[in-house]
Parts: structure tokens; C-alpha cells; sequence
């Protein structure tokens, strides 16, 4: 891949802003990783099948990245181009009881408007540091709610530029998965079934939900919520814990004292801390227990498949 030529390519395209070797590790809420070989911002749809078009002429990589919850970038970085969503994306309207959002509205802001609204099925969604496209990407999910539980339709956009709308079901929806993730078509809007409510009732669940959360989580550390999914039957930090875990510390990592299933940044964390410590819990789960721990945090580039 030619840097300078995709560099200059996208450039020409309006909608969007291009940044080269940008930092990443500041914009995830891990607080780890290296820079961005191009970082795009992509702030309408016309642009957004023009920096598609470029990437494949270029043979460049390309990775979309919502608000940096849930991933661990590489401390090398990430070649090729990394996209965030911003502009029309961060838009949505209410339309009787349901809201069309684009892909990178906060989906804890989108909870709250609906809650004001008199719409209720998002509250136990609202605690999330989450976009809606990351949401429905991975089937976000907590207190017993799934983000396919509440969708209507998503729109996607696939590589060549075109656009289909498909239902929940067509997601092939799972725990923490979708068949999203095996594929290149990118969310760009959705659109969730609400039901009418307590508009009090709603914002008062919606704000007792949030602190359940955040208390369960650790507090005052950099962290990514969730390290590996939960077995069937079981909870991956009950399992870690049992392995004598809490309070590992590796570098400037730790597995949380006060939940063992949450990897902290002490201040001056790598992403190979955060490997070293993952890798350490989930041979300890599988040579105690025989249970294989399967990855929740994604790890993106280089660190694919590391854990």
C-alpha cells in the first residue's frame, strides 16, 4: 500500500478529515495501544462509499472504531486506516414508538432521550460506553436485555457501497456475538422497537440500572469493562477469582481487585500487559476447571487470535 497515495485520495474526498499517524491508545477507554497509520473521520454516507472505494483500490486495511470501549489496540499500532463514524452517523429521530439512530450515537444518550420521551426497552442498555453500530455489531447486552431484543431494522453498507436493511433475526444473534462479526458489512443506522411508558419510572430504572453497573466495575482505573465472556452456567470473574487472580499484576495492568473478569490500567499499561494478564487467567481457568474462556475484550491487528 502506497501511505502518501491513499493519504492524498482521501484527502480529495469531501466529508471526510484524515489524520495520519494518529494516537489511539488516549481514545479507548483501556487507555493502551500505539497510533493509527491514517485515522478518518467519515461524516456523511457519500463519503463513506468513497473512502470504501479508495481502501480497496489502495488494497489498504480498514477498521471502524466507535467510541474505543471494548478493544485493545496493539502498542505497534494499526496500519492501514482506521475509521470512526461522526456527523450524519451521530444522528437520530423518534418516529412513533420506535428511534432511527445512526451508528455512532452514543447508546447511553440514546437511552436517556428515549426515557425523557416516554420510551422504554433501553434502560438496562444505557450504561454501555457504547455506539449504537458497536452495539448491534456485538450484541451488546446486560440486566437481561440484548440489543436484537429491541431492534427493528439495521441498514448496512457493504464494501462495493451498496446498502441492504435486514431484521434482528437475519443478525443470527447469539450471546455477545452476530454474524456481523464473521463478515465486511458495516452498520450505519438502526432502528430500535420501543413501547410507551413512565417517562419518571424509565429515567429512575434507567439511572438505578447505571449504578449497579458502575459499582460492580472498578472505579478511578482506565478499563474495558468485561475481559471474557461468561460460560454457560457460570461467570468467567467467579472462575478467575477461584484461581487466586485478583490483583494480578503484570507491568502496568492488574486484574481488578474488586472484580476478577475486569483488566485496570495503573497508569502505564501496554497492550502486552493486558495480553500477558488474559492469557495468564485463562490458562489457570482451563488447567483448574477444564473451562476455556473465550475473549469478550476484541483484540484488534497484530493482537488477533493472541489470547
Amino acid at each position: 500500500m502506497s501511505s502518501k497515495g491513499l493519504t492524498a485520495a482521501l484527502r480529495a474526498i469531501e466529508g471526510l478529515e484524515v489524520t495520519p499517524d494518529a494516537p489511539l491508545g488516549s481514545t479507548t477507554t483501556l487507555r493502551v495501544g500505539g497510533a493509527a497509520e491514517l485515522l478518518v473521520h467519515v461524516f456523511d454516507r457519500a463519503a463513506l462509499k468513497l473512502l470504501l472505494a479508495a481502501v480497496a483500490e489502495f488494497g489498504a486495511d480498514l477498521l471502524f472504531l466507535g467510541q474505543g470501549a471494548n478493544v485493545v489496540v496493539p502498542d505497534e499500532g494499526l496500519e492501514g486506516v482506521v475509521a470512526r463514524l461522526k456527523g450524519d452517523f451521530v444522528s437520530y429521530s423518534f418516529e412513533g414508538d420506535g428511534v432511527r439512530a445512526g451508528a455512532a450515537v452514543p447508546l447511553g444518550q440514546l437511552a436517556r432521550r428515549a426515557a425523557q420521551r416516554g420510551l422504554v426497552g433501553l434502560e438496562a442498555l444505557g450504561g454501555f460506553p457504547a455506539t449504537v453500530g458497536g452495539s448491534v455489531w456485538m450484541n451488546a447486552g446486560c440486566y437481561g436485555t440484548e440489543t436484537s431484543a429491541v431492534l427493528r431494522s439495521v441498514e448496512l453498507m457493504a464494501r462495493d457501497g451498496s446498502t441492504i436493511l435486514i431484521g434482528p433475526e437475519d443478525l443470527q444473534p447469539g450471546y455477545r456475538s452476530t454474524s456481523l462479526q464473521s463478515g465486511d458489512l458495516i452498520v450505519i443506522e438502526a432502528v430500535f422497537a420501543l413501547e410507551p411508558g413512565d417517562s419518571k419510572a424509565a429515567l429512575a430504572r434507567l439511572d438505578e440500572l447505571n449504578r449497579r453497573r458502575w459499582q460492580s466495575l472498578p472505579s478511578g482505573r482506565p478499563n474495558a469493562g468485561s475481559v471474557f465472556k461468561n460460560p454457560e452456567g457460570d461467570a468467567a470473574g467467579r472462575l478467575i477469582e477461584d484461581c487466586g487472580l485478583k490483583g494480578l499484576v503484570h507491568g502496568g495492568a492488574q486484574i481488578s481487585e474488586q472484580h476478577a473478569n475486569v483488566i485496570v490500567n495503573l497508569g502505564d499499561a501496554t497492550a502486552g500487559d493486558v495480553v500477558a494478564l488474559m492469557r495468564a487467567a485463562r490458562e489457570a481457568v482451563e488447567k483448574r476447571f477444564g473451562v476455556v474462556l473465550e475473549p469478550e475484550l476484541r483484540l484488534l491487528g497484530r493482537l488477533s487470535g493472541s489470547v
